[in-house]
């Protein structure tokens, strides 16, 4: 008799069980065993840095970065509640392990495959599972929200990565929109190889001044394009009492000797990006965050969004809007999201 399909939900509600009894049935922690001992850190239902489940997310990452820092190497991840990735909180989550990783070769970071088919095949797409060693079977998918993730890692301004990310997209989006665009991510690249990591990060994890790593998402669905680009340094309000751009350096002097530093993050991005030059001092180098802003600018319907530490700025049908969030994110993400063959802005 021929044997019936399990369901991918039974196969993966097992292989859960199957990772969590192996840590409970382990002999307690001595001591000198304190590193071995596995962690469990339970992944939020939804992986966002823009919106409401942003707290959980953040407060996920935290515990994780905790641990380590304790002295722990052995993590599980439990993705038994994941049921939506979203490109922002996406990154900066991949980032993070990413980080913690290369900073700590010991470490063992595991995980249990998500109860929700796509999420997992999210994860498969994207490299995660392969980061972490984990051997999951590979899932062939058709889902367009899944298989049209792009991921790139960097160290430097490098225009080849534009290619691994948006080549697929040539004729796709309009050539004023392409060329702002690239623009843009390579003036991205430029504020973190320079400017992000000017100092130590806040969680207190020590990095080698060489390490200036920065990561890139793209995602095609529903005829729009978004770009997401995350860099895990000191934030643009961070930078800012260290930087050396001509633009920054008088306008928040004037700032701080009014106190007017302390007004939130929100506020202190929105004038930087008003009063940014390019930290090269060179004219062929972009005009520093105003041009990474301002790519939409190119097309109609688009949106860009800059979020570092706990502030965020918008610009959307060229009005802005901008706010500030209770936690920090440690570091910068950038969101641009664009219609496909949209219509170019007079």
């Amino acid at each position: 008799m021929k044997k019936l399909p399990i369901d991918y939900k039974v196969i993966a509600l097992r292989r859960h069980r199957y990772a969590l009894c192996k840590i409970v049935r382990a002999a307690p922690a001595t001591k000198s065993k304190r590193q071995s001992k596995t962690v469990v850190h339970h992944a939020p239902s939804i992986f966002c840095a823009f919106n409401e489940p942003r707290d959980r997310l953040i407060k996920f990452i935290e515990a994780i970065r905790l641990s380590v820092r304790s002295g722990c190497r052995s993590i599980l991840i439990d993705f038994s509640k994941t049921q939506k990735l979203m490109a922002s909180g996406t990154i900066l989550f991949f980032a993070e392990i990413d980080r913690l990783l290369d900073l700590f070769p010991r470490l063992n970071v595991r995980s249990t495959i998500p109860l929700n088919k796509k999420a997992s095949l999210v994860l498969q797409q994207i490299g995660f599972y392969t980061r972490i060693g984990k051997k999951v079977p590979i899932a062939s998918c058709e889902l367009a929200d899944v298989i049209n993730w792009r991921v790139a890692k960097g160290q430097n301004v490098t225009g080849e990565k534009y290619d691994v990310i948006l080549g697929k997209y040539d004729g796709a989006i309009t050539p004023a929109l392409q060329q702002e665009l690239y623009a843009g991510l390579t003036e991205a690249m430029t504020n973190a190889h320079h400017h992000a990591y000017i100092a130590r990060r806040a969680d207190g994890i020590a990095s080698s001044k060489a390490y200036k790593p920065w990561w890139m998402f793209s995602q095609e669905k529903d005829g729009m394009l978004s770009v997401v680009f995350c860099d895990l340094g000191v934030g643009i309000p961070g930078s800012l009492p260290y930087s050396d751009d001509d633009g920054w350096r008088k306008w928040y002097l004037v700032l701080s000797r009014f106190g007017m530093h302390k007004l939130g993050d929100a506020r202190l991005i929105k004038g930087a990006i008003r009063h940014s030059k390019t930290r090269t001092r060179k004219h062929n180098r972009g005009k520093g965050l105003t041009q990474i802003v301002e790519t939409v600018l190119a097309s109609k319907g688009s949106v860009a969004i800059l979020q570092s530490n706990r502030g965020w700025y918008q610009i959307k049908d060229e009005k802005e809007t901008y706010g500030d969030f209770k936690l920090s994110t440690n570091g910068t993400i950038i969101y641009w999201q664009m219609p496909l063959n949209g219509e170019a802005r007079s």
